[in-house]
């Protein structure tokens, strides 16, 4: 696991590198950078993203949330954790889907129960969805589904990558998905938590990196009047389940 620390304080980014690798079974390889500006720079050099990145909101020169938003524009997967010496910056980091905000100085206590949950949660997007079609088997990670969208007799299955096609039912379908991540916005879609930006009226936003050039698309989903009380409530449930 690849950690990334920005933050203007080199020895607070120290005691949490080190918790991490005294307290944690992950094999962890953390990177410290002093402000935005070089965390960016390294990204552009890179092949590979960070998987956890631990951000000051308090950095020079460019700020957490921005620097966060750039972070976004191309990386919707890595869990993004905030620092702060206070919660006053704490509604704004909704729009960058902070995993989570961890007040300054940081206790071991928090700083561990963060971690357990960020194992917890690459654990459950880690799960397998298996079906077939035309005979041939195939398996996708959790986490790489966006949505379902069902037409007929046929599943279309949305991932980050490419549409597939599936003859399961929708009860099928709700069988196979965890819960914990997916939730039934309409009697023929759902959706993955993770990939939901806002919820409007009667619509879901959903917005996912795809092609070589991993451009970012949103997409407009229909939400049912059946459907949009529990879709508010669990998606409402799963921001706090982030401390949100």
């Amino acid at each position: 696991m690849k950690i990334a620390l920005c933050d203007n304080n080199q020895r607070e980014m120290g005691k949490i590198e080190k918790i991490i690798h005294l307290h944690t079974s992950q094999e962890c390889e953390c990177d410290f950078f002093s402000n935005g500006e070089k965390l960016v720079r390294h990204l552009k050099k890179i092949d590979e993203n960070y998987t956890i990145y631990f951000i000051s909101i308090e950095l020079n020169e460019i700020d957490g949330i921005a620097l966060a938003q750039q972070i976004r524009s191309f990386d919707l997967d890595a869990l993004i954790i905030f620092l702060s010496n206070d919660i006053q910056r704490m509604p704004d980091v909704f729009k960058v889907h902070a995993f989570d905000y961890l007040v300054k100085p940081v206790s071991d206590d928090c700083l561990l129960e963060t971690m357990d949950r960020a194992k917890n949660y690459f654990n459950t997007i880690d799960a397998y969805f298996e079906f077939s079609f035309n005979r041939k088997l195939i398996v996708l990670t959790m986490n790489e589904i966006v949505y379902i969208a069902k037409s007929g007799r046929i599943a279309y299955i949305h991932t980050t990558e490419k549409i597939y096609k599936t003859y399961l039912t929708m009860t099928e379908i709700l069988d196979k998905l965890d819960t914990n991540i997916f939730t039934r916005i309409h009697g023929s879609y759902v959706v993955n938590l993770n990939y939901i930006v806002k919820i409007i009226k009667n619509e879901v936003f959903v917005t996912h990196l795809e092609n070589e050039a991993r451009q970012k698309r949103t997409t407009a989903l229909p939400m049912s009047r059946t459907f949009k009380d529990e879709t508010k409530k669990t998606y409402t449930a799963f921001l706090k389940t982030r401390k949100l």
